[in-house]
């Protein structure tokens, strides 16, 4: 009988075996090479944009600009409940007319109040009903007043040096200088000239001419 063939590698076999596996494991390093070019290309994408957003987030609300959240109606309808808003920051230059948030405690709470700068030192401030005068004059900014009557009359005031004389615009449930009396400047946090929440709200919030 013949003897059983058997599969034996020429060298001619062995050589192109190896051959291949080398293709094939180069091909697979290429492939992986790809790969990791194409993720540190996304990677440079994704990241360099949210870097930006996050130093102009920071930029905008930890060092150019403060913020705070409006606390009830006093200010409606210009600004509402849970309005979140923009601050200027640094040293105040207050005006008649600009909406502010002061730094206030109240009965031993500290609370930011928002409201709007009605009379500044040196004026002279009457309250009659709701309707306020300054120096003879009713207020001269343009903003929507709602009222409800129930002021304490207030004759002749002198705002102090260094003081404002603060209201909000919702005067029925406003408290504010009618009742507790004018403010230090070194209360006042910021102007506020942006709301940036709810979406719905979104804008600048106007600087009466002054």
């Amino acid at each position: 009988m013949d003897a059983p063939e058997t599969d034996e590698l020429t060298p001619d076999t062995a050589v192109s075996i190896d051959h291949s596996a080398a293709l094939l494991e180069a091909q697979i390093r290429a492939a992986k090479a790809r790969e990791n070019r194409l993720s540190k290309r996304l990677a440079i994408w994704l990241v360099g944009p949210l870097a930006t957003i996050l130093i102009a987030l920071v930029l905008v609300f930890f060092v150019f600009f403060d913020s705070s959240t409006v606390s009830g109606p006093s200010m409606m309808p210009a600004l509402r409940d849970h309005d979140y808003v923009l601050l200027t920051k640094g040293p105040p230059d207050p005006q008649r007319g600009d909406i502010v948030i002061l730094n206030v405690v109240n009965k031993g709470v500290p609370e930011e109040w928002v409201k709007r700068i009605v009379a500044l030192p040196g004026d002279i401030v009457d309250v009659n009903g709701d309707i306020i005068l300054v120096n003879g004059k009713a207020e001269q900014f343009q903003h929507v007043i709602t009222t409800s009557g129930a002021s304490t009359p207030i004759e002749h005031l002198t705002v102090e040096p260094g003081r404002i004389f603060v209201a909000g615009d919702n005067r029925g449930v406003s408290e504010d200088s009618r009742y507790v009396g004018t403010f230090p400047l070194s209360a006042i946090k910021g102007r506020v000239f942006f709301i940036y929440a709810p979406i719905s709200r979104i804008g600048p919030v106007p600087s009466p001419a002054h």
